[in-house]
């Protein structure tokens, strides 16, 4: 079994995204880390005459994040949270559309990215037991069930070669699956 050197791990908030990337670190070495996070008020970007400031700046670190995916010299990156983020909350909570990842992922030719997994994780919200609502969530305990659909939808419109769907909850006791079990579905 051959494990990938590089990840983008996506998912909602709260599923244990960090978790398993440091369970990749501290089991396969060292990965550099990029976090993509909503994007900054900042003055570099400028709106176009189709795209507000934001959306011109998170296309920007999409690109760069393919670049460094496709090199071949940066062998242990993990993305957390990335472009399908994009596809989910620029729509609902910035006021554009995120479809265009999938046009970035065209142009990297994800098609032709073995060396990278893409990697969903999700939670069963009928026996989940293992949210806890701290109000750091972007849209709250109302918006995750959209949210997590508006995932799948992005990762069955991505053009990634090596994509996995990582359940979280246990399906005996709702509760979060241990770390070994998530991180082995992962790199499996």
């Amino acid at each position: 079994m051959t494990i990938p050197k590089k990840f983008i791990i996506e998912g909602i908030d709260r599923l244990g995204k960090d978790t398993l990337i440091h369970e990749i670190q501290r089991t396969f070495g060292h990965h550099l880390v990029i976090h993509y996070s909503k994007p900054p008020k900042t003055s570099f970007y400028s709106p176009t005459d189709n795209h507000p400031a934001e959306r011109v700046h998170q296309e920007a670190s999409f690109r760069t994040m393919f670049h460094l995916l496709c090199d071949n010299n940066y062998p242990n990156i993990i993305c957390n949270r990335a472009h399908l983020g994009e596809y989910v909350y620029a729509p609902l909570y910035r006021g554009y559309t995120g479809d265009y990842v999938f046009e970035l992922e065209t142009s990297a030719d994800a098609r032709l990215m073995s060396q990278v997994r893409l990697v969903l994780l999700v939670e069963d919200f009928d026996i989940g037991r293992h949210f806890i609502d701290d109000g750091n969530s972007l849209g709250g305990i109302e918006t995750r069930r959209k949210e997590q659909e508006l995932f799948l939808e992005a990762l069955g419109k991505s053009h990634m070669r090596d994509k996995r769907i990582i359940c979280v909850t246990d399906q005996t006791t709702g509760e979060f699956k241990t770390k070994a079990a998530i991180l082995r579905e992962a790199v499996s």
